[in-house]
């Protein structure tokens, strides 16, 4: 009874636990003014994404890239998410563009995409066999970022690609919203170096 007592509260913790994650402040930014500046952001940043083949297939073949463009003078962006899909010599492309507002406070950025374009078409030997399909969408999506300035990188709190969120990332070395502590930086750090299922976009011009 003792043992099933114990598991029913390890089932109890763990719903409370993954309903509350992510946490509802990677949506906003900090209510007071950070020690450090403001960021006004221009130019384009890139995610570090290599290609994916599975060892299973000699047939597939995966590319993704994705950047982000900031405007200072309008505080805007535009977000570009392009996957490829090569197999049994056709390709299936995947084309997603967002674009919206951005604001800051000290090194966290918030990005509020307002609009979506997706489109998506399939090619063969250089032509276009299928498609285009092309959806718009408004939207609210907004997503919390920090900015480095040691080496000009920014990176979502969690998992984002395509404007589909996974529940992990760097808030999960976050005790303290907002804190850019030892906890913080050891976090940001290890997510900053995936490769598979990259996370961190570094300015490219």
């Amino acid at each position: 009874m003792k043992d099933l007592l114990t598991v029913f509260r390890i089932l109890v913790f763990l719903l409370l636990f993954t309903g509350c994650f992510p946490p509802s402040w990677i949506r906003e930014l900090p209510e007071k003014p950070e020690s450090s500046n403001d960021i006004t952001l221009k130019g384009i940043y890139s995610k570090k994404l290599p290609p994916f083949s599975p060892l299973t297939s000699v047939t597939y073949k995966e590319n993704q890239t994705e950047r982000l463009e900031f405007s200072n003078s309008e505080k805007s962006f535009q977000k570009y998410y392009l996957r490829e899909i090569e197999e049994k010599g056709e390709i299936r492309r995947i084309q997603i563009e967002g674009s919206g507002k951005y604001e800051s406070r000290g090194n966290w950025l918030l990005l509020n995409t307002l609009k979506i374009k997706k489109e998506e078409s399939v090619w063969k030997d250089g032509k276009q066999i299928s498609g285009p399909e092309i959806n718009f969408l408004e939207t609210s999506h907004k997503l919390l970022y920090h900015y480095d300035p040691s080496n000009d990188s920014l990176i979502p709190m969690i998992y984002e690609s395509g404007y589909r969120e996974k529940p992990f990332g760097v808030v999960e070395g976050t005790n303290t919203p907002y804190a850019e502590d030892e906890l913080f930086r050891i976090s940001r750090r290890n997510y900053s170096k995936k490769e598979y299922q990259g996370h961190a976009y570094f300015k490219v011009r």
